[in-house]
């Protein structure tokens, strides 16, 4: 799930660039949104196509799972195509064709839209996640896991440190990826504004993130600890 990671993290990359593009004008805004743009996109296609495959593992690696938790787990990852899918499709168009067609304001909203649409996408997927590692809010019934209480389902006991977790890390991710592409123009010498530019947001973001990464990432394997003694080997 290397792409999805990173175009999460893309997404909320593109909104700032653009921002940033419409609040100064400067062209090497508008440069780096058009040239992460195209990166994004086909990380966003090899996503989706992860995603649908992943879909299928349930029932065809994981039958027997798949068959006792379907009430709860069915239920996430159809919440996930209908806000996270929908939201997104509704505005991947204008963010890829609308540049120099749409007022700046609407491309501006439109890429945001769609990195609400990859967070929430990534927050349904943390959901059903966390709740295989801490179970909440179900009953059995002959054999089956069944909700009796949608709000611990989803905010089940892990899920208050994995989603957080999860954020900072596409972040990451996409910050190193970014700022691995801008080293090897500087290395060319070829597009120093962009390429300079990138690296410096990249490389600000991890710096920021990483202390607060090694916190959560702590608190995740702590919290999980009591529930899951096995991890430790």
């Amino acid at each position: 799930m290397t792409f999805p990671a990173i175009t999460v993290g893309l997404s909320i990359f593109l909104s700032v660039v653009y921002g940033l593009y419409w609040r100064t004008g400067r062209a090497v805004y508008l440069q780096m949104f058009r040239f992460w743009r195209r990166i994004f996109a086909v990380g966003f296609a090899i996503g989706v196509v992860a995603g649908a495959v992943i879909t299928f593992q349930m029932g065809l690696n994981w039958g027997v799972y798949g068959a006792k938790t379907g009430p709860v787990i069915g239920p996430i990852i159809g919440m996930e195509v209908v806000t996270a899918f929908f939201v997104e499709a509704g505005f991947i168009g204008v963010l890829l064709y609308g540049d120099g067609r749409v007022r700046k304001g609407t491309m501006f909203v439109s890429t945001a839209m769609v990195s609400v649409g990859t967070v929430l996408s990534s927050t349904w997927i943390i959901a059903a996640n966390s709740w295989m590692q801490t179970p909440a809010g179900f009953k059995v019934v002959h054999g089956r896991f069944e909700p009796t209480d949608w709000m611990r389902v989803i905010f089940n006991p892990s899920f208050i440190w994995s989603w957080p977790h999860m954020l900072a890390a596409v972040l990451i991710s996409a910050s190193f990826f970014g700022a691995g592409i801008s080293a090897w123009y500087l290395v060319k010498g070829r597009a120093k504004a962009f390429a300079r530019r990138s690296m410096s947001i990249a490389l600000g973001v991890a710096a920021l993130l990483m202390p607060v990464q090694l916190y959560l990432g702590d608190g995740v394997a702590g919290h999980e600890l009591p529930y899951q003694l096995s991890k430790l080997s």
